[in-house]
């Protein structure tokens, strides 16, 4: 009896501690919400996000006028801002069940995904505005794109692997190269042709041309003027997409039956020991090859409407990896894209230190990669995708050691070397018919943008990035309401529900200040952690002091004209003390870092023939960054723009170095 009563009681235990830890899980459930300090820069005044998991939601003004709802992941939102941009952020971890979690979450990842689908569809409308436009200047005799707006727009990826861009100067061929490129491109036109019968890309051709002659202008009358933005935009297949992807498979199959070799400049090639291929690099080489010359013949039996692109990849990339067995010695596709930023000798010289570290990084990590795709037994496509990445970005930090301009980023997974519109069929329109349906898209596109602009117009007290958190965390709240019966308080429902999801409730209409939000946050909200996140150059200085004389190494850190830490980076404007750590004395280092900002602004007067008005620009920026600070407000913290990704932003690194403090 005592047993069974002892059992009785074990299994009443066991049943309450399930009951409390589920309990415990059912409201271990949270979300952060962000606040990063002002700095010069993007969201000067400061910032604020949100964070579920490790995807930080965040909204950002601009260059249109308009505030963007954009979705980063962790470690790079917190790179830009704490690292590259050097701005203290601080964290509030709220707790909520999980019904509230997913509401949130829904509506944040909703609104994200309708955004994206809202100006994708002005896009369209733009590209196809301006293909009707183009359209009408060829049947009036003009053959290039003179119009610079429509020059960037219609654009095909791929076709300038091949086809050389007017606008640059190629370097001259290698006649070698070219004959081994023309004769792969000749078998692969034979194996294609044994594949789907002889004269099947002269059919093809002729195929595309019609289906490009038939080509009408998509109706976009169902576009009103007034969509419902919270909704999900329809999927349309674009005027001009449909001729982009039809003239781009013409191309491809004009290079496959012309045998036309890579433009000169595309493939790069290499001669250096480090990198030499191993046989197990050269056996997945093999494979690879052959996978991606099966790839393109299959290319051309598939549904999927850019396959012409598809073709174009596979091919460059097939000669690129025939140039690199051939040669013994890596070569790769250029994959950086054409707005790539460029740096001039001038810019980085100074940075010198930091550049042999992001050189050392890139080479690290492509080792890195080679290592793991030779220790598998086949090499992919997409192995091959991120060690041609890393190889690019690799070479081009290798031209700074030789002190010439080169591309600092813009490499990307697919090598796109668009072309504006190149000589080609065209579809056959009538000129009235381009002219009417031009106007009637105007329309559209002016109606459609108005709405997009009343949607999204950015303003620095009703809607900014602190205003539309809050606005699309009370639309979240709102979807909770179940009944049949019409809401007719709406707002009285949002703070009651936010009081008992969130433990309090944020009025938005005063709480439109980052850093007034995030102490609103604390005080209201559920808070059951608060973290206090160090900008780069405060965990560098902590380090230096503990290591060197903390008093001594303070003041010569507190002016860039002596820091170890800081070398001036032209982005930034001019300024001579940091303020971030030095609260008593901000004002007076306020009043130099103003009077540098004009003395920059009166330099730029005189240097504005030769820079366009930077230095104007940065004056002015500078005055106006440093003029909070004669009022104890801290603004100038510097940027760091060259350093390392790999070595900086750790998820758990800035957990480990950060104050933990909870309420």
């Amino acid at each position: 009896m005592m047993g069974s009563k002892r059992l009785v009681f074990a299994a009443a235990a066991i049943a309450a501690a399930a009951l409390t830890l589920a309990s415990s899980n059912a409201s271990s459930a949270s979300f952060n919400y962000l606040y990063i300090e002002a700095s010069e820069g993007n969201s000067s005044g400061g910032h604020a996000a949100v964070q579920f998991d490790d995807e930080i939601y965040h909204f950002q003004h601009v260059d249109s006028g308009l505030i963007r709802l954009f979705r980063q992941e962790e470690k790079e939102f917190h790179f830009i801002y704490r690292y590259l941009q050097n701005r203290p952020m601080h964290l509030g971890r709220i707790e909520v069940g999980d019904d509230t979690l997913a509401l949130l979450k829904d509506q944040f990842k909703q609104r994200f995904l309708a955004e994206e689908g809202q100006f994708k569809l002005l896009g369209d409308l733009r590209r196809d505005r301006l293909l009707l436009r183009h359209l009408l200047q060829q049947s009036t005799g003009g053959r290039d794109l003179a119009d610079p707006e429509a020059a960037s727009v219609l654009r095909l990826k791929g076709v300038g692997l091949f086809h050389p861009d007017p606008s640059r100067q190629a370097p001259p061929p290698s006649h070698e190269d070219d004959r081994e490129q023309s004769f792969i491109i000749r078998n692969l036109r034979e194996n294609i042709e044994r594949r789907y019968g002889r004269g099947f890309l002269q059919r093809k051709r002729k195929q595309l041309e019609e289906s490009i002659e038939a080509l009408t202008p998509v109706d976009w009358s169902a576009i009103h003027a007034d969509p419902d933005l919270a909704r999900f935009p329809a999927s349309v297949y674009s005027f001009s997409d449909r001729y982009s992807d039809y003239l781009t498979a013409w191309h491809a199959v004009k290079v496959l039956a012309e045998a036309t070799p890579l433009r000169p400049d595309v493939l790069v090639q290499t001669d250096r020991q480090p990198f030499k291929i191993s046989e197990e690099e050269r056996r997945g080489l093999l494979a690879l090859q052959q996978d991606l010359s099966h790839a393109l013949i299959e290319a051309f039996a598939a549904s999927r409407p850019d396959w012409g692109y598809a073709v174009l990849i596979n091919l460059a990339r097939t000669l690129a990896i025939a140039a690199t067995l051939r040669s013994g010695y890596w070569a790769f596709v250029d994959d950086f894209a054409e707005d790539s930023e460029w740096l001039k000798p001038a810019q980085y010289l100074p940075h010198r230190a930091r550049l042999r570290t992001l050189l050392n990084d890139a080479g690290a990590s492509l080792a890195r990669l080679r290592r793991s795709a030779a220790s598998r037994q086949r090499l992919t496509e997409a192995d091959y995708s991120r060690i041609e990445m890393a190889a690019n970005r690799s070479l081009e930090l290798l031209k700074s050691e030789q002190r010439v301009a080169f591309r600092f980023n813009g490499e990307k997974a697919l090598p796109s070397k668009s072309l504006g519109f190149p000589a080609g069929p065209l579809p056959k329109l009538a000129r009235a018919r381009l002219s009417s349906e031009l106007v009637s898209l105007n329309n559209v596109e002016e109606a459609f943008g108005k709405t997009l602009n009343r949607h999204y117009r950015y303003d620095l007290i009703q809607r900014n990035c602190v205003t539309e958190l809050f606005g699309t965390i009370h639309r979240a709240l709102l979807t909770s309401y179940r009944s049949d019966e019409p809401l007719t308080d709406p707002e009285s429902f949002i703070k009651r529900e936010s009081e008992k999801r969130l433990g309090g409730y944020v009025d938005v209409a005063v709480n439109f200040i980052p850093f007034v939000s995030y102490r609103s946050v604390r005080n209201r909200y559920r808070v059951i952690q608060n973290l206090d996140l160090d900008s780069y150059r405060r965990l560098e200085l902590a380090k230096l002091i503990n290591r060197d004389d903390g008093l001594l190494t303070a003041f010569r850190e507190s002016s860039i004209l002596s820091s170890r830490l800081y070398q001036y980076n032209p982005d930034d404007a001019w300024f001579v003390f940091f303020t971030d750590d030095q609260t008593l004395l901000r004002p007076l280092f306020g009043l130099a870092n103003t009077a540098a900002g004009i003395a920059q602004g009166i330099a730029g007067l005189f240097s504005w023939p030769a820079d366009s008005g930077k230095n104007l620009k940065s004056g002015a920026t500078g005055v106006l960054m440093s003029v909070p600070e004669l009022f104890f407000f801290n603004m100038r913290k510097g940027s760091y723009k060259y350093l390392s990704f790999s070595r900086t932003a750790h998820t758990e690194s800035y957990k480990a170095s950060s104050q933990n403090r909870n309420p």
